[in-house]
């Protein structure tokens, strides 16, 4: 008595689905890139609280623009806002206003992702977009750093997201699989 197996037709459905495992590791990387991406560029353009833009329009507000062109005249209401101003901003014993100050767009634009190798993707602040990007990051001796990637990873690291997305793409290409 003799037996004959063929797993011809189980090797091949295993290699589909280990391909389709692969790929769906991949597209979790792309997806878990682009939305800590997306994140760090919302800290970066800060909350849109109305206050906090009309004191960043009052404080931004120029002197004598055609004379001295980088004077830049503060304007406070009352001693309240000054004291803050100055607790926050100079002595950093406050926690610094979201957003950075941005008028051009540059700081947002040097948020960059790009993919390194299959599965492997990093999210960074570019240097050569915007020389400054590091320091205000960062910090200096001076001013507290904003970390826009640091905040968006460590929020999308405590959401739990990352298996949301990979069970869906694991869905997704395991479907066709047959």
């Amino acid at each position: 008595m003799s037996f004959d197996v063929d797993f011809s037709g189980l090797l091949t459905k295993m290699q589909r689905v280990s391909q389709a495992v692969q790929q769906a590791v991949e597209d979790t990387a792309e997806k878990a890139a682009e939305e800590i991406h997306e994140k760090a560029i919302e800290y970066a353009s800060g909350p849109m609280n109305p206050d906090w833009k009309a004191k960043q329009a009052r404080t931004a507000k120029r002197e004598n623009v055609r004379n001295s062109g980088k004077r830049v005249a503060l304007h406070f209401k009352d001693n309240a806002e000054y004291l803050w101003y100055r607790e926050v901003m100079h002595e950093g014993k406050g926690t610094p206003p979201w957003p950075v100050s941005v008028n051009t767009g540059t700081f947002r634009r040097a948020h960059r992702r790009e993919r390194i190798r299959k599965g492997v993707w990093r999210v960074f602040g570019d240097s050569k977009i915007a020389r400054y990007f590091s320091y205000v990051h960062d910090g200096t001796i001076r001013m507290k750093g904003r970390p826009t990637i640091g905040k968006a990873v460590q929020e999308f690291k405590q959401s739990g997201r990352i298996r949301e997305i990979g069970r869906a793409m694991l869905r997704k290409n395991l479907q066709g699989v047959k």
